[in-house]
């Protein structure tokens, strides 16, 4: 069998409850990491935002090549 890298692009469908679009933007960004809200309750309080929902919406592989050492 052979090894291969495989570049993927994942988009998400993000529901967010923040103070600005801004802070919606920004917080979605730093904190949806791999379809999960990767945020703690001590920053969510402090920041004061709430990641909903999260909804898949793409899973695409974009690039391949075969593995070099």
């Amino acid at each position: 069998m052979e090894e291969f890298v495989v570049h993927l692009t994942r988009e998400y469908v993000v529901s967010i409850t923040a103070n600005s679009e801004e802070d919606a933007m920004e917080l979605s960004a730093l904190y949806v990491s791999g379809g999960f809200d990767d945020s703690i309750d001590l920053v969510r309080k402090k920041r004061m935002f709430q990641i909903n929902h999260i909804k898949p919406i793409l899973n695409e592989a974009i690039c391949i090549e075969k593995f070099k050492e």
